[in-house]
């Protein structure tokens, strides 16, 4: 092939050591006792770089097997991530169930015995549920802009805010989450709950805030009574 129409292959390998050589050394001895091992396992050939022509150049043929390789490894690391993302979902399906069966079991609607079973159900380090009308006015200017889109907001928080809902049970350097709770059908915000963790990051802006709207939901049909 010309050099013109030459594909460049991987990056040369690094120069073995003497652990490498050793290694080396038993793989070729077991393969020599076991030719038929492929044979056996062909689906170790999808792990091995089966030699080529020489570099820089290399047939059409053999650089079509390599891409289709590489497509195949980024498929199967795709599917690993779905099946990680399902087994998430899996788990916070289970821990919402175990939630809702432990709301309905309460004998009360109280905003304290919501706190209890939050920090039963979930792995939180503070939780406090206040009334909207129980907060204090510093506090409240504080959360203005929040109030007007309350989607929920995790990361750090106010100093009037932390203090408002945590006192000394959050350091500075903890993390919290604001879910508000508000009826299915309107807009007027009954109940702020906030989740703390002692962790920076155990509360951050880049999670994902469905699991918390969902607790939020749950929470609003709990604590909102449909003929208020």
């Amino acid at each position: 092939m010309s050099e013109n129409v030459a594909f460049e292959l991987a990056d040369k390998d690094a120069e073995p050591t003497d652990g490498d050589a050793n290694t080396a050394e038993r793989v070729i001895d077991y393969l020599q006792q076991h030719p038929d091992l492929l044979l056996e396992h062909p689906e170790l050939l999808d792990h091995l770089e089966l030699p080529g022509p020489p570099e820089p150049s290399v047939s059409l043929h053999h650089w079509q097997l390599r891409r289709w390789r590489n497509q195949a490894r980024s498929q199967r690391r795709a599917l690993d991530h779905l099946h990680q993302v399902a087994e998430e979902n899996a788990r916070a399906d289970k821990l919402l169930h175990r939630f809702c069966e432990d709301l309905l079991t309460a004998t009360d609607r109280a905003p304290d015995t919501l706190e209890q079973r939050i920090e039963t159900n979930f792995e939180v380090d503070a939780c406090r549920v206040k009334r909207i009308e129980e907060i204090e006015p510093a506090s409240r200017k504080a959360l203005e802009g929040w109030l007007d889109n309350p989607l929920p907001h995790c990361g750090r928080i106010h100093d009037h805010v932390r203090d408002e809902f945590f006192g000394d049970s959050l350091p500075q350097t903890g993390s919290a989450a604001l879910i508000a709770v508000r009826p299915r059908e309107g807009k007027t915000i009954t109940h702020v709950i906030a989740l703390g963790r002692h962790q920076p990051e155990g509360f951050n802006p880049a999670q994902g805030t469905h699991f918390l709207e969902q607790i939020g939901e749950l929470a609003a049909a709990y604590l909102i009574n449909p003929t208020d």
